[in-house]
């Protein structure tokens, strides 16, 4: 099987959508498929001259090809994103016409609007649907056309195999619930909390962690992540309790510190990007871990199937987690401690339940750890090739 992966995104790059698409290539290539990763050639100052696969740590089992495109996001902003996608998408046929893949290859993505020139020659296609754009809820009837050409969707929950079949019409047959996934064998590390410390260095030195119980998020500082409702819980911290936010962009990273800077907040540390591969240990320095997750946002509420709650439950640290429908899809009481969306009292509360009922902590880690080797990228791939291989004739048969 010859296999296509399209993204606008840029590779490398500190983003999750990255190391994700990465991923699923290394995991599709492991199954023994030919696949190639198509991506525009962006500008990225950042990372020029940065191998992606050493950066993201992938196995390097696939091809990366870039293709013209106008970059021009830095200036035009989400104008710049339109501009951007489509541009990329003509250079997707027009490359894919030139090395005649239309009907001998699958094309698969998780942005459909990377296979916009695609729609018009239906070739096999595939997308992750990660979450209900805006442009989609404004148009209904242009939604139900672009995923009427599609093979199959994959969806990562429940719920949003109701919201594929009900809001655009697409057969549950052609539609594939499977869940994020991890590496494991990088999360599951064999360092003890002094030793993870030890380990770490950022802006040149190592942290100071003497003393400290360190409250750890991982991830961007977007609204929806509840990045602000963690933030918020400074104001009911011990003066020993530290929170440390690993991640995140420049400009939001310095947001956060000026806020912190205003409000005194003491007991926050911006730590801003870090290599995905310094994560493992930065978990396992952790005391308790922190996925707090806003309710007021469907895309948290509903439709997110975090790849930071696998690695965090693949760390076997404690985890305190914003009690959502889509969190509890893949943990229980069993496995995290739960607190009130939103709350930052309640995280707080919750987070000194963790911290003082050690045993059952403990508890709650280690089936989190064993729940993490059901969702792994291997596992997560080869049930997506099987879904792949068991439609793709079936779609094709229908067009005839």
């Amino acid at each position: 099987m010859k296999l296509i992966y399209l993204s606008h995104m840029r590779f490398p790059s500190e983003r999750t959508h990255s190391t994700f698409a990465l991923k699923t290539c290394e995991g599709f290539a492991r199954e023994g498929v030919d696949v190639e990763l198509w991506i525009p050639r962006r500008r990225n100052p950042a990372f020029r001259g940065v191998d992606p696969f050493r950066y993201h740590r992938i196995e390097k089992n696939f091809i990366i090809r870039r293709l013209p495109a106008f970059d021009v996001v830095a200036i035009a902003g989400k104008f710049g994103n339109a501009i951007l996608t489509a541009s990329f998408s003509v250079s997707v046929l027009v490359y894919a016409v030139s090395r005649r893949l239309l009907r001998r290859a699958i094309f698969y993505g998780h942005d459909p609007y990377d296979m916009a020139a695609l729609l018009f020659v239906r070739p096999r296609m595939y997308v992750e649907f990660h979450e209900m754009y805006d442009s989609f809820r404004r148009n209904s009837r242009f939604a139900r056309w672009i995923f009427s050409r599609m093979a199959g969707v994959i969806t990562t929950n429940r719920f949003k195999v109701d919201m594929v079949h009900n809001e655009l019409d697409i057969s549950r047959g052609r539609i594939l619930h499977q869940p994020n996934a991890v590496d494991a064998s990088a999360f599951e590390v064999n360092l003890d909390t002094l030793a993870a410390r030890k380990s770490i260095h950022f802006d040149g030195r190592s942290p100071d962690f003497d003393g400290q119980t360190v409250i750890l998020y991982t991830g961007h500082l977007f609204d929806w992540k509840g990045a602000d409702v963690l933030f918020d819980a400074h104001r009911f911290l011990a003066g020993d309790e530290t929170v440390y936010f690993v991640g995140g962009t420049k400009s939001d990273v310095e947001k956060f510190k000026a806020r912190s800077e205003r409000e005194g907040a003491k007991n926050i540390v911006m730590v801003g990007e870090r290599p995905h591969g310094e994560i493992p240990a930065w978990l396992r320095a952790a005391d308790v871990l922190v996925l707090p997750h806003s309710g007021k946002f469907d895309i948290a509420r509903f439709e997110a199937s975090p790849v930071k709650l696998f690695e965090y439950m693949a760390s076997g640290r404690p985890i305190v987690a914003a009690d959502l429908p889509s969190i509890r899809e893949i943990v229980d009481e069993s496995m995290v401690w739960f607190f009130e969306p939103d709350n930052p009292r309640s995280l707080v509360e919750t987070i000194r339940k963790a911290l003082l009922d050690r045993e059952e902590s403990e508890r709650k880690a280690a089936k989190a750890r064993i729940e993490a080797r059901r969702y792994t990228w291997t596992m997560r791939s080869k049930h997506i090739i099987d879904f792949v291989t068991r439609t793709a004739q079936a779609y094709e048969n229908s067009l005839r």
